[in-house]
């Protein structure tokens, strides 16, 4: 045997398609190892394995066995997963002897999460004496090259797997009496060595069957051969077993239990203990037995004869999915009642387990299962499932799909008028849900009834009472009221937390980091835009709708700390995804603020004028009025920017922004705009860009004195800028240097450091020429001088943005180059960070990068990587 020769390796993998005997193969080294007396483990893995706390979970309880005499059971809810991970190295560790586990079905669990915790744990040196077999369909994607140089890897693929002629006479034996070896030979060429269909083949050779006529009516396609063959396994069946699969053949997979729950069979476990009997083209999905399915040619000859005999699979269908639903698999219990072609039943599954509030469940939420049901609602009567009904206009109010969440919340109304007050508080949190989506404003009263049903209704339902608390923190943040924000935020969080719902938690970061953001706390929102990132990536993966949403987020700190590139690599792809998938205002407001801010910092003005082109066409196909009055009045700010004030008083004029408008309470009201221009601030600009100080100070004051609360931080600095401009014009450059020291002592200006550059290097050089000359005390001047020590715009060529320009080596960028070679130095992120003045989640950001584009998951492969094609030299 070709792995016995090979002995054991850190790592062997048997990777090809379905039917190659790749788990046969396996399972007989594992009986070899188990003959031997070697230690060996046998872990199953399935879809749900593919999140790290279930990887990790699924090969503790397997590592367990090799315990008999400790307490098993592990509370992995209670455990993050770097905790896991911690015990799981250390049980490992506590094996005196080499160790092989198996990972059957790999691919089922194989995501960049899983593969960084098997890139962690091969790459442990204390763990030299694990070795790991995966079994899957798709190759590894972590790096290998350290285990291929030091002879630790052993690789088995489908050359490997496909029958030769010798293993093809072999396979057949002494059952092959009707076979030349000639014919052995010819079969095998047809089938390419393919195991189940040689497997097949061989239940066909007996004493009955003419092995010539076998042959000549042989047809080499595996879709024709898999029905010619599946046709004649089935038919030297008994009768009871070839009943048994064809009443079963609907069901995507069999357990002992499904079948005894559906089948009309009473000795329905023992029909399914009797299958090992017969040489069946079926898969084991677990490892153990428990789990099975038919080959997929021979499913589908299965469901043709099934057919053909009139026996009722929709019943057997609907029978597995209430009996799923008993167990709590509300998704699997669904997709049986839809193969059963009854969508009413469906919906009622979905009903009972709480309708709209699937949606934020587990830890990737439903959007899958109620865009299912979407397809179907034709067909259903949605009166009798109001629940599922707001779970219908919730998810198309995510897709931007916003006419048919209303025709889905209308019909949900509909229904309430006779359903109770439980279901009058489900429409007020959907209601007010749907206000952040349409871009329209939840009223006083809605916030209060929220409120009033949080205090009121101590028996809610933690999901319920979870999005209650995140709408409340929400639109207290666009009301700038951010401590209530944060406070209805963090518990939000919590109560999603507590429910189990991950996906319903991961949207509260949005708001408590731009709660953090607005109160001038920009670590702690960075804090919480990382945690979303991570979270999203791993939850659910790279490039969904939540990475893109952090990104963008991100891209916002990013640009008001001056950091240009990093701010645009992160727009560059998550900006135009929010566009077409799941957003709200507030999410365009800030990457379409970042995106601004980058092109005008860069002088880049043409590009930013086709930037607001494209978002403005977003802003109206969403109905975003909110987002085309912002864009509105950055496109005047920019026509000033530009010195064209005559254009930019028309277009002010003509878009909302006019004269008329600066007396305008609620249009000038700061604590409602959170971002963006309001037409008194505008005048006060152009004002001044007119020489007419007076004008623009009569304006400017009003515009402070009005105001209904507090200014945020970023604002208080901008307007504390604007005030300075001002006071220059005015010739009170006492007043102005006090303002200044004001400004820069008690502000973070650093973190909003963009609001100054962006005021340009001539107020720039004056703001130097007030500190020399009024004498402010040292540490003004000198953090002004930092403010203003940022690099020069990189100059784009041939129409790229700077950040689509890579250096030629390696595809990094000149930044990404830099730290890789700190990196290679052994310095630490905030080591990196201090020497080319980058923030912490500046540097992380440039290693995921780096991470990606070299196709590593370490610090140690990314050095190696970058060294071996001559990044490093």
């Amino acid at each position: 045997m070709q792995l016995q020769r090979a002995g054991l390796r850190r790592l062997t993998t048997i990777v090809a398609p379905a039917g190659y005997g790749k788990t046969s193969l396996a399972a007989q080294w594992y009986d070899v190892l188990k003959t031997q007396q070697r230690q060996a483990v046998w872990v199953p893995l399935e879809a749900e394995d593919s999140d790290q706390s279930r990887f990790l979970l699924a090969l503790l309880e397997a590592v367990q066995k090799l315990f008999p005499d400790e307490r098993k059971g592990l509370d992995a809810n209670s455990m993050p997963v770097a905790s896991m991970l911690s015990v799981l190295v250390t049980r490992l560790g506590r094996i005196a002897t080499p160790v092989v586990l198996f990972l059957d079905d790999y691919h089922f669990a194989q995501n960049d999460a899983t593969e960084s915790l098997m890139a962690k744990l091969l790459a442990a040196n204390d763990l030299a004496h694990v070795k790991f077999v995966l079994i899957s369909r798709s190759p590894p994607r972590f790096p290998t090259s350290a285990l291929r140089l030091s002879n630790e890897l052993k690789q088995i693929g489908v050359a490997d797997l496909s029958f030769s002629d010798t293993e093809a006479q072999e396979f057949f034996g002494r059952r092959a009496k009707k076979l030349t070896s000639e014919q052995i030979n010819e079969l095998n060429q047809r089938t390419e060595g393919w195991a189940v269909a040689l497997q097949m083949v061989r239940v066909l050779v007996n004493d009955n069957i003419d092995s010539n006529a076998l042959l000549s009516s042989f047809d080499g396609s595996n879709a024709e051969m898999g029905r010619y063959l599946s046709e004649q396994v089935f038919s030297s069946l008994p009768e009871d077993i070839r009943h048994f699969l064809t009443e079963s053949a609907a069901l995507p997979a069999v357990s002992r239990a499904l079948i005894v729950a559906v089948s009309g069979h009473g000795n329905a476990a023992q029909l399914f203990n009797r299958l090992g009997d017969y040489a069946l083209p079926i898969a084991v999905l677990d490892g153990q037995g428990t789990w099975i399915r038919c080959h997929p040619v021979f499913n589908s000859f299965l469901k043709e004869e099934a057919e053909r005999q009139g026996i009722d699979t929709r019943e057997i269908l609907r029978k597995a999915a209430c009996w799923f639903e008993a167990g709590g698999d509300v998704d699997a219990a669904v997709r049986h009642a839809l193969l059963a072609a009854d969508p009413a039943l469906a919906a009622g599954i979905i009903e009972r387990a709480g309708g709209w509030r699937r949606v934020y469940a587990t830890t990737r939420g439903g959007t899958t299962l109620f865009q299912t049901m979407i397809a179907k609602a034709a067909d259903i009567n949605l009166a009798n499932f109001p629940l599922t009904t707001l779970g219908l206009s919730v998810i198309s109010a995510k897709a931007g799909h916003l006419d048919a969440a209303n025709h889905y919340l209308t019909l949900a109304e509909r229904a309430a008028a006779t359903m109770g007050e439980k279901l009058a508080q489900d429409l007020r949190v959907v209601r007010v849900l749907m206000s952040l989506y349409t871009d329209r404003w939840a009223t006083a009263a809605d916030l209060s009834a929220l409120e009033a049903d949080l205090s009121q209704d101590s028996g809610m339902e933690m999901i319920h009472r979870g999005l209650a608390l995140n709408m409340l923190s929400y639109n207290f943040l666009i009301r700038t009221d951010l401590e209530r924000a944060l406070h209805y935020g963090q518990l939000a969080l919590r109560t999603f937390r507590d429910a189990g719902a991950d996906f319903g938690a991961m949207h509260l970061y949005t708001h408590i980091g731009q709660a953090a953001f607005f109160s001038g706390d920009s670590a702690a929102a960075a804090d919480a835009y990382g945690h979303l990132l991570t979270e999203a990536q791993t939850n659910i993966g790279k490039g969904c709708d939540l990475d893109a949403i952090s990104q963008v987020l991100q891209s916002e700190l990013f640009s008001m700390t001056g950091e240009r590139e990093v701010a645009a690599a992160a727009l560059e792809w998550a900006l135009p995804h929010l566009e077409r998938h799941d957003t709200w205002f507030d999410l365009l407001a800030a990457g379409f603020m970042a995106q601004q801010r980058i092109l005008r910092l860069n002088g880049d003005i043409l590009a930013a004028h086709a930037a607001i082109d494209g978002v403005r066409a977003t802003a109206r196909r969403r109905g975003f009025d909110r987002l085309i009055r912002l864009i509105d009045g950055e496109r005047a700010a920019l026509l000033l920017a530009s010195g064209d004030i005559d254009e930019a008083v028309r277009y002010a004029e003509v878009s909302g922004f006019g004269a008329q408008n600066i007396n305008s309470e609620s249009a000038n009201d700061f604590a409602i705009h959170l971002r963006g221009n309001v037409p008194a601030l505008l005048w006060t600009r152009i004002h001044l860009a007119r020489g007419d100080a007076a004008a623009a100070r009569a304006v400017f004051d009003h515009l402070l004195t009005s105001q209904s609360q507090k200014l945020h931080v970023p604002r208080r600095i901008e307007l504390g800028f604007l005030d300075i401009r001002l006071l220059l014009a005015e010739g009170d450059e006492v007043t102005a240097a006090a303002k200044l020291s004001d400004i820069l002592l008690s502000l973070p200006v650093a973190d909003y450091r963009a609001i100054l550059q962006i005021e340009g290097q001539e107020f720039a050089g004056r703001l130097r020429q007030l500190a020399a000359a009024q004498a402010v005390p040292d540490v003004v001047a000198q953090r002004l001088e930092r403010l203003q020590d940022v690099a020069a715009p990189t100059k784009a060529q041939n129409g790229d943005s700077p950040s689509a320009q890579p250096a030629a080596t390696g595809g990094l960028t000149d930044r990404e180059r830099s730290v890789i070679r700190l990196l290679s130095a052994g310095l630490s992120n905030k080591e990196i960070g201090r020497k080319l003045d980058l923030s912490d989640n500046t540097v992380k950001f440039h290693l995921r990068n780096i991470y990606a584009k070299l196709n590593v998951t370490t610090r140690t492969a990314a050095v190696t990587m970058a060294r071996d094609s001559g990044v490093l030299l």
